[in-house]
Formats: C-alpha cells, structure tokens, sequence
C-alpha cells in the first residue's frame, strides 16, 4: 500500500490522540513513510511474503458541510520482496507490491470505485554500523484508478527510513517519504520500538501502530491503529463521467484511520496469520488538480468520527 503523504499527517496527529487509550505499532505493511529496517541476515537469499485483505463498512460520507451518502470497502494486498546478501552488512531489495480498493458507492457519487497500484520495489538495506540500519526504497509502477492507462498514471514514491539501535529492548526509527504526486511531497514521521517487559513490545511505528502482548512464542495478541491510503491518478474523462468535469485528469488520495485488535498466529517458524477487527473513525477522499504541492482548489470527501464503520481483516506474512 502507498501511504499518502496527507493522510501521513493525520497519522501523526492520531496517535496523540489515541496513543494513550489504546495504541502502539511494530510491523510496517508494504510501503510507508517509515519502513521497518532489519539488521543484515547470514542467509545469502533472503525473502517476505505478505497477503491480506479487508472490509470496512458502510460509513455516512460529507462533502463540506453536506452529507452525500454511504461508503463502504475491501482492500487486498500482495507484498513479495527478496533481498540477496551482497556482503556483511548490505542487502539489496527486488519485488513486487500490488494493491486494490473497491468502493461500494452511494447513488451519483462523483468518487472513484477502483483505487490500486502495481509497482516493482527496488531498494536496498545497510547496516552503517552496529547501531544504525538504513532501508532506502524507490517503487516505480502505475497508481491510478486503472482507466484508460497512460504515462500519467506513472508514478515513484520513494521512502528511506533509518534505524538506531539504542539497546536489544529500544530502537528509535525515521522515515522519509517523497512522492512527487501527493499535495505534500515530502514528509517525515519519527518512531519507536521499547520492550518494556518480557511479553509487552510498545511499538509506536506508522502506519500500524500497537502495544503487543506475547502468549507464547507462536502467539501475540494486540490493540492498535492502521492506516490505508495512498495517492492515485484519475483518468481524463473521470470528471465528465461523473458530473464534475474540474476533475478530469485529478488526483485522488485516499486515508482510512483504524482502531482495534487483533492476534497473530506463527503456525509454522516462517508463516504466521494475523486476523483483527474494530471500527473505523475516519475515512477520506481529496480530490486535487495532478500537480507538485498543495493545491487549494481539492474537494474533500469524509466522514463524522461518529459516524464511522467496523472493519475485519485477515493475513499472512512468511519470511524464509
């Protein structure tokens, strides 16, 4: 998933608010503004696999002021990565990500049905000492609504994160992410990692954010956010078909806000299946003209907190 550079801020203000009541966070799925680093591995091949989807229910949307009608969602993600050793230390990074958010729409809305993306994953891990690890990734692909595909529907976010390893129990995290299509085109977001007992992990780390509680070896129960999102073209006749031509050719970025648990389940030492639900309070759509920066003519579509939807999810993740 493509994390928007807009939503990203929202992230950062969420946690203040719903740190203290429920959340934390560890495990960065697919694409984000501060991606989870690991120290170099003495297997010459290494790979990830991630699969997941979702459902998010029906939430009463605004337009301004004005309520337009329900929204509803399923979002599915595949993730692989494989990352051969080149030498002590340094790792590069080739994959593949492909993402889906299918809409169920209110009667006349002028917002997309489809939002996804298919991009490679180029990067590379270094480790540039014993205490400090930098990903960089670039992801080139299409990120649009997948009608009548063209050049611009190109796009390359790139994401760098760093991490520095105070102790084996605390790691602080940054991460930058530029992408050149969203209203803010560069934004950094801190985070961090503290064991602070021996079954409890605070992990304050966007986009999934959570305080884990580790059962046994092979189970870890949770509470937390998530946030989806991500920045995708609008084809040129998008507008017209939809009664508001000012957005042929747009951009659309989309947020979704998560809170909830969960668990996660490694069934075998390689593979594990996290399934979680809760409620969504906060969804969004910003519509902006294709171009670097703000824009103040973008029409934002959302939801009221109370006014939101409960949301499950399921996955796997192996690492081999």
């Amino acid at each position: 998933m493509k994390l928007s550079l807009t939503s990203a801020l929202f992230i950062a203000a969420s946690w203040l608010l719903t740190v203290g009541g429920l959340q934390a966070g560890t495990d960065i799925k697919d694409t984000s503004v501060t991606p989870e680093v690991a120290p170099s591995t003495d297997q010459p091949i290494s790979q990830e696999l991630s699969v997941d989807t979702s459902w998010t229910g029906r939430s009463t949307m605004k337009q301004g002021s004005a309520t337009v009608g329900g929204v509803s969602s399923m979002n599915s993600d595949f993730n692989y990565v494989v990352s051969p050793q080149i030498k002590d230390g340094f790792l590069l990074r080739f994959g593949f990500d492909w993402e889906r958010n299918s809409f169920g729409l209110y009667p006349g809305a002028s917002l997309p049905n489809t939002l996804q993306s298919t991009s490679a994953i180029i990067g590379a891990d270094w480790a540039a000492s014993d205490k400090i690890i930098i990903r960089a990734e670039l992801h080139p692909g299409i990120y649009s609504d997948f009608v009548n595909v063209t050049g611009s529907d190109f796009d390359a976010p790139l994401q760098v994160g760093g991490t520095y390893l105070y102790s084996k129990d605390l790691q602080f995290i940054f991460g930058i992410q530029i992408d050149l299509k969203s209203s803010i085109p560069i934004i950094g977001i801190p985070g961090v990692r503290w064991q602070f007992a021996d079954e409890w992990v605070l992990s304050l780390i966007p986009p999934k954010p959570q305080i884990q509680y580790s059962v046994n070896n092979s189970l870890t129960l949770y509470v937390g956010s998530e946030i989806l999102g991500g920045t995708y073209h609008l084809n040129d006749s998008f507008g017209t078909n939809h009664g508001q031509p000012n957005f042929n050719g747009n951009i659309a970025e989309y947020a979704e806000v998560r809170v909830g648990a969960g668990v996660t389940w490694k069934f075998i030492p390689t593979m594990s299946l996290d399934v979680s639900g809760g409620y969504v309070p906060y969804r969004n759509f910003t519509i902006h003209p294709d171009q670097v920066g703000f824009d103040v003519n973008n029409q934002s579509f959302h939801n009221n907190i109370s006014h939101g939807a409960p949301y499950a999810e399921v996955g796997i993740k192996g690492e081999f």
